[in-house]
Formats: structure tokens, C-alpha cells, sequence
């Protein structure tokens, strides 16, 4: 059918998708019409041939056709494979790990009322969906032949290389003697091997595959063991489908951390947290080398993944694509569920400033704020794949962000070294720039201070770099920030669910974190330092008061003295001349009578030296 105002062939019978010239009702009859002649198709009779021969030759072409399909659906995948790596000058491919939940792209608003969706549209997108239905044919029988031709264990590791530069961080280059085409992040099952205890790495790693190399890499779970000597762990590559069951081995550094912190740490986190719910936690001091982790685990990241929305968004602004003054015009459908914040209760269309959302994350965890940063940054799946490329294996979001009746923020996953290795590059001024991580620390001096920071405890105490979730959320209470001393910094993360009462764990959190650090920096335990504080309080007392004591005596003393004797330079009533005496203990000159004593070591007499006993408040001479 020919478009009455453009020409041109189109398929709806209501509008073009060309001009969009919208076709009135004489139009529409006529395009019916000819439509109608365009489908007659004359028949042409065919002409009748029988006999054996041809029954013969029909028989043979359908057995030349399934031996020909048979032949590429068997050698096909292999020959295209070998034609792409020969041509592509880089095949390197980074494999996601699929999330328990599906990561969905944030819906984007369109001005799109009063238009209405072509006829030709639809065709076209029926079109699309049945390739990718025969796409999706395609690659699955291509991997099930691929499976099928590595099942005789043909597909094996040839070279391995162990990489820890950067241990806790742990890369694996595993070369295999074919092409990794079809693996994916639910190929291979990863196990971990350590100190006799086998830990399964489930979606905390990245994987990258470069031609026949596939490099996995991830932070070590057992990185919070103790040992004074290298220790020898295993990597367990399993895939049932593809015949592979490896074993690499090789030897972690030794971690130099200090066993009574590291025992005091675990026993302060056990006692004040663990007996009243879950708890994960990270204490990183400025010199350690590597952070006292207890229990590390993915759990929901609740709003500390407000953490990783700042580091995305200042990397993007590092990189030029946004600037912190430009305009973010609000959405309704990127406003979270009972959030009540400055963004979630403005009209729609409002516009605010990156700094503004920005300040709405750090001073009041603004869900919303949160929602919008992370589609004007490049959507959900952009995000997940900065967070893997940047080694956060445990952090991800799942879904939109949205705010529960607790007040816990769901919609992503994460840990405490993942949080601490944040933390620690922001310490160190290398999670973005120097200059833009110094513009980070300004904007976090602005962050209200909860309960759960010891306000006043720490000793030595100058500044802190906090994201401070409420108080009052009844599912998870979590803390994360550098506290800076006079010399140096401590990292702390808690993070506590399941527990009987916020109201209870609260206090606990902020007295381990007070516990913690003291003991780190002065080596003394709270009890040890009561009793130091307390002794000390005691022994300044008494000695004012003793003080005290002696110079009343010793006033006492003075004015009875010059109450009962004579002027200086008379004769009292004693008989004995009075005048000045320098009292050597008081420091000063007193009317006392003027007294000689015999030396024995000259063998004469010399003046006597008088001074104040202030057990009885009397002047003596010797």
C-alpha cells in the first residue's frame, strides 16, 4: 500500500511511519481496496509428473537436506567460532554475575500522549521478537553442542597465574585450550579452600573473558585468619555441563595483624552485638596492612549503599559527563515508596542540581535523591557494572531503590570490605581524585550525628566522614565512617539485622565502636581505662586536699607564732632574742627565736635552720 501523501509503501492502514500523515476515512477505503487486489495471487496449475523415479529423487533431495543441517548444526558452531577469533583483533568480554533478583532499567518518561502506535511499529516489533526468539534457538543449540563436544573432557585449564599484588584482592587468569565463546557467569561453580574450611564464592566475584583466558577475581573470605606464616589455599573450578573439575593451589600472604586487637575486636563485636542479633564488622586501621573483619557476608545494604551512589556519581563528574550544577528534573516513577523526603514530596517535573541531591543522600539518606543519581549516571546495570570493575563483588543493586514502613532502604546488596575498601580509598584521597575526594570529605561534614557515634568517648578525637542512617529503623542498624585521631584514622563498619530491639542494639553499637578504637590506639581495655581515670581522679584529690591541708597548718602556725612573740630583734619572755628565720621546707621568713647548734663535722657553732613539721603544724630547728 502506497501512503496517499508521501508515496512510500507502509503496512498500517490508520497513519504512515514515514510522514506520519494520518489517513482519513476515504483513504482508508481505498488502501483496503487495493490491499485486497495486492493479495489475489493466481494459481498456476501444476503439472502433474509420477512415477518411480521422481518418488526416488524426492527421497534422495530429503536425505541430502538432513545430513547437510546435521552436518553444520554439528561443525557449524566451531568453523564461525574459529572465522570470529581469526578476524577479531579483541575478543576480551566482562561477565556479569546475575543477581538473585532482576536489575530493571528505571523507567525514562517520553512525550508520547495523543500519538498512537502504528500498525507498522507493532509488525516491527513482532519482527524483532521472533529473532530474538530464533537468536535465543540459535545459542542454545550452539551451547548444547558446544557441551556436548567438551563432554569427553575436552575442554581443560592449560596455564594458571596467581595474582595477590593486591591481596585481600585475589586475581586468577586460567587459560584453556579452547575458546570460551559460550561461558557465562553461571558456567562455573567457584569454591575456596582455607585453613580447613571450604567457603562457596556464589555471585561475590567478577569474571573476564579474553579469547581462550578467563580471569576470575575476588576478595579473599579468609582474609581475617591469623597466621604467622604463608598459608596455602585452593581454588575449586567445578562446570559439570562443560567436563571441568580444577584445582589451583597457591600460597596467600602472611597477614600481619595483631592478635590481641584482632581477639579483642572479636570478642567486643561477640559480646556487646552478636548475642542480640546479626552482625558483620570491619575495623581498618591507617597501618594495617589488612582490615579485622568479623563474619563478612552479603546482606542488604540498606542506606549505606549511599556510599557507592557518591563514589559513581563523583566518577562521573571526574570523567566530564555531568557537572554538579546540572538540573535533574524529577520523576514520579523514580520516586521510592514512602520516602518522605525533599525529592519524593516535590511536584513533578521539580528540578534539583546534582550538589542539591547529592546533599539530600549525605544529610538525610533521600531515597528518592538516590534513585535519580543513579539513572542520570547511566541506570541500574551501568552501575552494577562499575561496582564489579571497581572490585565491590558484594555490592549491587536488584531493583529500584524503595523505602520500607521500617525504614530500611531495599533494592541492594553488600558487605563490610567492600564498604571498608570504599572507605579506605576515600582516606587515602584515591577513590576518585584528590580534588574531588577533598570535595566528598566537605560535603560528608554535614552528615547529622546519630546515637550510634560515641560523641565525646574517643580520646584524641578531630574529625569524622559518615553517612549517618536513623535510628529509629526497627529491620537493620548499620554504621560506616573514618573516624580521624591527632596521628591517624580508624575505618569502622557494623552492620546489624534480626536483632530483639533497635532501641537495644543502638547503644551497642556506639560503645563497641568507642571500645574498639580506644583499645587500638591506647592499648587499654574500657575497664582498664576506667580504673586508670578513676585512680588517677583519686590520687589528684588527695593531694589537693593535702594541699590544702598544709597551707592552712602551715598559716595556723605563722600567726600563732607572731601572736605569742616578741617584735623582731627583742628578747621574749624566754629569755631567746626573736627575729626573721628563713624556714628552708615553707620557703619563707618567720619571727623565730635565733637559735646556734654545734657542727660536729667543723667543731663549731653555726646558726640553727628551722623548719615546718606538718604532721603536728610545729617549727623545729636542726
Amino acid at each position: 500500500m502506497q501512503c496517499p501523501n508521501c508515496g512510500r509503501n507502509v503496512r498500517s492502514k490508520n497513519q504512515c511511519a514515514y510522514c506520519g500523515h494520518v489517513f482519513n476515512k476515504q483513504e482508508v477505503a481505498e488502501l483496503k481496496e487495493e490491499s485486497r487486489n495486492e493479495d489475489v495471487v493466481q494459481e498456476t496449475p501444476r503439472r502433474s509428473s509420477g512415477g518411480f523415479g521422481r518418488v526416488l529423487w524426492g527421497i534422495i533431495k530429503l536425505v541430502l537436506a538432513v545430513a547437510i543441517v546435521f552436518l553444520a548444526f554439528l561443525y557449524g558452531p566451531r568453523i564461525i567460532n574459529q572465522v570470529v577469533d581469526y578476524f577479531q583483533t579483541s575478543d576480551t568480554e566482562v561477565v556479569q554475575n546475575t543477581p538473585e533478583e532482576p536489575v530493571t532499567e528505571a523507567p525514562v518518561t517520553e512525550e508520547s500522549e495523543g500519538e498512537e502506535t502504528s500498525e507498522d511499529t507493532q509488525d516491527t516489533e513482532s519482527e524483532t521478537e521472533d529473532s530474538a526468539a530464533t537468536s535465543e534457538t540459535e545459542e542454545s543449540t550452539e551451547s548444547s553442542e558446544s557441551e556436548e563436544s567438551n563432554a569427553d573432557g575436552q575442554l581443560s585449564i592449560v596455564n594458571q597465574e596467581v595474582n595477590l599484588d593486591e591481596y585481600p584482592l585475589t586475581n586468577v587468569a586460567l587459560e584453556f585450550n579452547e575458546s570460551l565463546d559460550n561461558v557465562d557467569s553461571t558456567t562455573f561453580n567457584f569454591t575456596i579452600e582455607a585453613n580447613g574450611e571450604t567457603v562457596e564464592l556464589e555471585d561475590d566475584y567478577s569474571l573476564v573473558k579474553d579469547g581462550q583466558t578467563l580471569t576470575i577475581s575476588f576478595n579473599d573470605p579468609s582474609v581475617a585468619v591469623l597466621s604467622t606464616e604463608a598459608q596455602e589455599q585452593v581454588l575449586n573450578v567445578e562446570s559439570e555441563s562443560l567436563g571441568v573439575s580444577e584445582s589451583i593451589s597457591y600460597e596467600v600472604p602472611t597477614t600481619l595483624l595483631d592478635t590481641e586487637q584482632a581477639e579483642f575486636f572479636n570478642s567486643t563485636i561477640t559480646d556487646n552485638l552478636a548475642s542480640i542479633g546479626d552482625v558483620s564488622a570491619v575495623v581498618y586501621p591507617q597501618d594495617a596492612e589488612v582490615p579485622y573483619v568479623y563474619d563478612d557476608q552479603s546482606v542488604e545494604a540498606d542506606a549505606l549503599i549511599s556510599w557507592f551512589v557518591l563514589g559513581f556519581t563523583f566518577n562521573a563528574i571526574e570523567d566530564g559527563e555531568l557537572t554538579l550544577e546540572d538540573p535533574v528534573v524529577v520523576s514520579s516513577d523514580l520516586v521510592a515508596e514512602n520516602d518522605e523526603g525533599i525529592v519524593a514530596t516535590a511536584e513533578e517535573g521539580t528540578e534539583f542540581t546534582i550538589q542539591e541531591l547529592l546533599s539530600a543522600v549525605v544529610e538525610a539518606n533521600d531515597v528518592s535523591a538516590m534513585n535519580h543519581l543513579i539513572q542520570e549516571t547511566g541506570g541500574p546495570n551501568a552501575f552494577n557494572l562499575w561496582l564489579n570493575e571497581s572490585n565491590y563483588f558484594s555490592t549491587r543493586v536488584t531493583q529500584m531503590l524503595t523505602m520500607q514502613e521500617s525504614g530500611q532502604v531495599t533494592g541492594a546488596v553488600t558487605s563490610v570490605q567492600d564498604i571498608a575498601q570504599l572507605l579506605n580509598k576515600l582516606a587515602n584521597n584515591e577513590l576518585v581524585s584528590e580534588e574531588a575526594d577533598a570535595t566528598i570529605k566537605e560535603l560528608l561534614l554535614n552528615t547529622p550525628v546519630t546515637a550510634k557515634y560515641p560523641e565525646g568517648q574517643i580520646a584524641g578525637y578531630q574529625t569524622r566522614y559518615e553517612i549517618a542512617s536513623a535510628d529509629t529503623n526497627t529491620a537493620q542498624q548499620n554504621y560506616a565512617g573514618i573516624i580521624e585521631l591527632e596521628d591517624t584514622y580508624y575505618i569502622t563498619v557494623i552492620l546489624t539485622s534480626n536483632f530483639t530491639s533497635d532501641e537495644e542494639v543502638v547503644p551497642a553499637i556506639s560503645t563497641s565502636i568507642s571500645d574498639i578504637v580506644t583499645y587500638f590506639e591506647t592499648g587499654q581495655t574500657p575497664e582498664e581505662v576506667a580504673e586508670e581515670a578513676a585512680a588517677q581522679a583519686e590520687a589528684e584529690a588527695q593531694a589537693e586536699a593535702e594541699s590544702l591541708a598544709a597551707e592552712e597548718a602551715a598559716q595556723s602556725q605563722v600567726n600563732v607564732v607572731e601572736e605569742s612573740i616578741p617584735e623582731t630583734g627583742t628578747v621574749g619572755e624566754d629569755g631567746r632574742t626573736y627575729s626573721n628565720q628563713y624556714v628552708d621546707n615553707i620557703g619563707s621568713y618567720v619571727n623565730l627565736p635565733e637559735e646556734t647548734v654545734y657542727d660536729e663535722t667543723t667543731g663549731e657553732t653555726r646558726p640553727a635552720e628551722w623548719f615546718f613539721d606538718e604532721s603536728d603544724g610545729r617549727y623545729y630547728y636542726r
